[in-house]
């Protein structure tokens, strides 16, 4: 029989135990011989694991994996798509029966490493599996239609082998958790934003599941004499202590304690995002003014290359033409008459020049000309 008191298991030091980094958690889990064929990545980053085994009485069940970022604190674990009974469940699925994860500082002392406390709880459910009340996961639900369907002949020798190893199993549903993988790629990245919130939410249907129907009688108090009724009625003590012993009162009270848990779990979730959300707010912020500012400044130079580069109005280049050839004009008579008055001596240095002035004259009369046979 397994026992959980192994010292393999629980190791503990006299001396304060060392930090296991998260990557070698990390490694030890995903790269573990017998978990690593059945296991894959839910979340958009590494916190979030799903391993598929199967319990020896050949039942598919999905042990859910939350790895904090920091590698201190301890993995939650759950059973993730059924609603189930066992004394190592809460009434959230949580796993809750298994030492080394109960809190932080258990987990430091324990030295474990995540595949081998992994495989640990896997292997507990193998050989203890849960009462399963629903299957609340598609996908799941089709698994185990599959896995029924084609181990109906073999039940009794699947649940042998179930019971010695998780390897009997991993290679067929992980082949089925493939195909579903393709059928299911276009919701995949919805359910990635969800599975996150899923994990810590309970919905309406389900709360109503977990909460205990209202019985139609009270055996406890119909088998009570006068004396103690008058005891219930008149000392808060006793009934209390008379309502412990009532399943359903406790049942709601987990669930109770259960939901304020998780609220306060997701409330120091958030809490701890306000700082990096606000410094992304701010950073928007920056980055919407400077998107307006480049704005205005592309549709001003926008503006100004279109001006710049539009062909003119005819008119308009009639009149500038004009203006040049006359200045042009201009031009060469007053260098004609500085030479002249100052009695200049290189003769073709004068005429060399004139003629290019001159010719920048005819150019842009001849421009002009054509322009106004072309209006």
């Amino acid at each position: 029989m397994f026992s959980w008191s192994s010292p393999s298991c629980v190791g503990s030091t006299p001396h304060a135990p060392s930090i296991i980094p998260r990557n070698v958690h990390l490694s030890s889990y995903l790269d573990h011989r017998l978990l690593k064929p059945s296991t894959r990545k839910v979340s958009a980053d590494d916190t979030i694991f799903d391993t598929v085994f199967q319990t020896k009485n050949g039942f598919a069940l999905v042990l859910r994996i939350y790895v904090p970022t920091d590698g201190t604190k301890a993995p939650q674990m759950s059973l993730h798509g059924v609603i189930a009974t066992h004394n190592w469940l809460d009434i959230r699925m949580r796993v809750i029966g298994y030492d080394p994860i109960s809190s932080d500082q258990s987990w430091r002392l324990s030295q474990l490493k995540l595949g081998d406390a992994a495989y640990a709880v896997i292997q507990h459910f193998q050989l203890q599996p849960p009462s399963i009340s629903q299957i609340t996961d598609e996908n799941l639900a089709r698994l185990q239609e599959t896995i029924s369907g084609s181990n109906s002949k073999k039940s009794t020798q699947n649940a042998a082998a179930a019971s010695t190893t998780i390897t009997t199993t991993s290679s067929g549903i992980n082949g089925h958790i493939g195909n579903c993988r393709v059928h299911d790629h276009a919701r995949a990245h919805a359910q990635r934003q969800d599975q996150k919130e899923a994990a810590c939410k309970v919905d309406e249907e389900e709360l109503d599941s977990l909460i205990p129907r209202v019985p139609s009688c009270f055996p406890e108090i119909d088998e009570l004499s006068l004396s103690e009724l008058n005891d219930l009625v008149n000392n808060e003590a006793v009934l209390e202590k008379f309502l412990d012993k009532i399943s359903e009162v406790n049942t709601l009270r987990e669930l109770k304690e259960s939901i304020e848990k998780s609220n306060v779990d997701t409330a120091i979730s958030n809490l701890a995002l306000e700082e990096n959300v606000e410094s992304i707010c701010s950073e928007v912020e920056t980055l919407k003014l400077d998107l307006k500012l480049n704005i205005e400044k592309y549709r001003d130079l926008d503006a100004r290359i279109m001006a710049m580069t539009r062909p003119p109005e005819i008119h308009e280049a009639r009149r500038e033409l004009n203006a040049a050839k006359k200045e042009a004009y201009e031009e060469s008579e007053r260098f004609a008459d500085d030479w002249v008055e100052s009695g200049g001596s290189d003769v073709n240095d004068f005429v060399k020049r004139f003629k290019e002035v001159r010719m920048l004259y005819h150019t842009r009369a001849a421009k002009v000309e054509r322009l106004g046979m072309s209006m």
